[in-house]
């Protein structure tokens, strides 16, 4: 069974139709059909929503915890993001992966695609654990953190 199928993500990402499809230490996977709230007045994917994109996975791929009552949490502190094409699908597949990581803090990448393999944007950033994140163990799931 896969701990993380059954914790509350964040609303934003519910919000976004975020789907976790593959999560493991230092990697995810996500899915997300693209709906018309989604788009700029061209009908592609607004760069504001495929930034998000980019900034949900870089986070998660640092914060996997296989216990299913705990988690764990980053901040963003830095998120470049260079825009590469236009998707020919209406379904991408955005991949985050840890690069480096020291005790605080780590780094990611990203890549969107969409499922013809066509990269719409990348991206790099650097995230700070919050307290008590820092290792796998991460942090009971409380109500109040239950959707953060």
């Amino acid at each position: 069974m896969n701990a993380w199928k059954h914790k509350p993500q964040p609303p934003f990402n519910d919000h976004l139709g975020v789907k976790i499809d593959e999560w493991q230490e230092g990697r995810v996977q996500l899915s997300v059909n693209i709906q018309p709230e989604h788009c700029n007045s061209q009908n592609s994917p607004h760069g504001g929503f495929v930034c998000a994109l980019i900034d949900i996975a870089g986070a998660l791929a640092g914060v996997y915890c296989p216990y299913p009552d705990r988690r764990r949490q980053a901040s963003t502190l830095s998120l470049n993001t260079s825009f590469t094409g236009l998707p020919k699908t209406k379904t991408l597949k955005v991949i985050g992966q840890v690069t480096s990581r020291g005790r605080k803090v780590y780094y990611s990448r990203v890549e969107v695609s969409d499922t013809q393999g066509t990269v719409i944007a990348t991206g790099q950033m650097v995230l700070r654990y919050r307290g008590g994140s820092e290792t796998l163990e991460g942090l009971p799931i409380t109500p109040e953190t239950a959707a953060n």
